[in-house]
Parts: structure tokens; sequence; C-alpha cells
């Protein structure tokens, strides 16, 4: 947190100094207008990984139980670990770095491709899939759209609220409430008894077009339910 508030800080600082404006009051303002982007954002995230995880547990045959040792401890720890991690994610990806790649290449597209590809590049790092090159397509691609679809929500809102809710939706229900984070068990522990589906070898590949479908049916969501808010970049 202590990380997030110095990100925040900076970029307030230098956002006024370039705009004279005060950024809190861009991203923040007016208030109902991003509560209501974050419920719609966050609920929409997280319908979209419980429906992933119900999917890929279907497929391997799993099922899932309340776990034994749950404690009110263990599952804040959590939720505050995935509340951390995308602040982090959010104001060093998109947040105020992405607002000077918009402002100086003037060129839409390439700064969401690039924000996009550096978010990517540091999931080979966080993955620990460096220097295995199939891996490392893998998740470039699926974490890489996933962030250009974080970063069209900040164009599309010219604020850090949207981001952020999207991004805290899929991660909480994966990690605090699936238990696929790097904290164990969670609220849910499951059951591998079951019997898988026979898919002849291919489950890399399904699982690889399911996670380039999630972030691409987010894009197409911002692009249709959403008016871009930033100022009138000229396209790549």
């Amino acid at each position: 947190m202590i990380f997030a508030a110095s990100v925040l800080l900076l970029s307030c600082i230098l956002y006024y100094l370039v705009e004279k404006e005060n950024l809190l009051k861009v991203w923040f303002t007016p208030v109902s207008t991003k509560l209501k982007h974050f419920l719609i954002g966050f609920l929409t995230l997280a319908l979209l990984s419980t429906i992933s995880q119900l999917f890929f547990g279907y497929l391997s045959g799993a099922t899932w139980f309340i776990a034994p040792e749950i404690s009110l401890k263990s599952i804040y720890a959590s939720a505050l670990y995935d509340l951390r991690s995308v602040l982090f994610e959010e104001l060093t990806f998109r947040g105020i770095a992405l607002y000077f790649l918009f402002r100086f290449t003037k060129k839409r597209q390439l700064s969401l491709l690039i924000s996009a590809a550096g978010f990517g590049i540091y999931h080979w790092f966080t993955f620990g899939v460096l220097g295995n090159p199939i891996p490392m397509i893998a998740v470039f691609i699926t974490t890489g759209l996933m962030g250009y679809a974080f970063a069209l929500a900040l164009e599309k809102t010219n604020s850090i609220v949207l981001p952020i809710a999207l991004h805290l939706g899929w991660n909480l229900i994966n990690n605090t409430v699936f238990s696929n984070g790097p904290l164990g068990i969670q609220l849910l522990q499951a059951n591998l008894s079951g019997n898988p589906i026979d898919l002849g070898g291919y489950y890399d590949l399904i699982s690889l077009a399911w996670y380039i479908f999630i972030p691409s049916l987010v894009i197409l969501m911002l692009n249709r339910f959403f008016t871009r808010q930033t100022k009138d970049f000229k396209l790549m």
C-alpha cells in the first residue's frame, strides 16, 4: 500500500505540473459515476472469473467445497494481497504512464499496445515462465490482451476506477474465492476426485483459446457500452 500511495502521489504531482489539474478530481469525480463504473466493472469480471473456474473445473472433474480451515484472518490477508497487487499493477501500467503515452505519442492504438505489451512481459516474471518459449508466448498473448482491456477501460473513462474494478473482480474471485493465488487455500478448496473430460490432449489449446476469449469479450463490451472520454488523440 505504501508503494501504491507513493506512485499515486507522484502521479498527482506530475499530472499537475503538466496539466495544472488535480488528478484525483479527474479520476474520482463525479463520485456517483465512478461508483457505477466500479460496480459494473467489478461484477462483470467477477462473473467471468467465476464462469472460468467452473468451466475448467468441469473439464478437469473438479468440485469445490468450503475449506475446513478457513478463517476470516486468512481471507482478509488474501483479499488485501489482491487489492495491493491490483493497485500496484494499475498505477504502474495504466495510470499516469498510460496518460503520458497518450499525450506524447499522440497515437491512441500505439499507446494502448505499448501498455499491453509491458503488462504481458511483466507477467513472464510473475508467472515464472521466463526462458520457456511456448509458455512465454501464451502468457504474453493472454495477459497482454487483458492489459489492453484494462488500458482501454482507462481511455474510455479517463479514470483509473474502471480498470481497478475490472482487475480486482477477476483477481479476487480467482485468488481469494477459488484459492488460485500465491497464499494458498482460502475460501474454496478443489476436490479433484472426479472424472476429467477426455479432451484428447487439447486441454492447453482450449485454455489458451478461453483466456483469449475473455479479454476479447471485455474489449468488445467496452467498445460497445463506453464512449471514449480522453482527449482526441490520433489513431496509429
